[in-house]
């Protein structure tokens, strides 16, 4: 069997347009926020500080998910979405779930599906 020669169908830096000190500067920024990221991960879980390191973003973020509630606005949209979701789709699925299984149930009291055949035989 004669061997391919393997071509190279994809080049990134012809893809984007992007010259090698742009993708530099990319992968530079890309390594400046995982050293950020691992910095973060061990102050964060330094057993001997006693006190939780300070980051602004972090903080408006836990303000903003303590604040969640008092900032909610009714709308339309989020009353048909709720509804939808809490009242409609749960209602429709029960019910399908509840005939099918009636539906089941008969057939098997009927003797229309062999036992060694039927669905859930080991829940009762």
């Amino acid at each position: 069997m004669t061997e391919r020669k393997r071509v190279q169908l994809w080049d990134p830096h012809k893809l984007y347009d992007l010259s090698h000190a742009e993708m530099d500067a990319i992968r530079r920024r890309s390594e400046q926020r995982a050293a950020l990221k691992a910095e973060w991960q061990r102050k964060v879980t330094d057993p001997f500080k006693a006190e939780f390191p300070f980051d602004p973003a972090i903080q408006r973020f836990k303000a903003l998910k303590a604040t969640q509630y008092d900032h909610f606005r009714p709308t339309k949209k989020t009353g048909l979405v709720g509804g939808l979701f809490l009242g409609v789709i749960p209602a429709v699925l029960f019910s399908y779930v509840y005939y099918t299984r009636q539906e089941f149930e008969r057939k098997c009291r009927a003797g229309e599906i062999p036992a060694k055949d039927r669905t859930w035989k080991y829940v009762y």
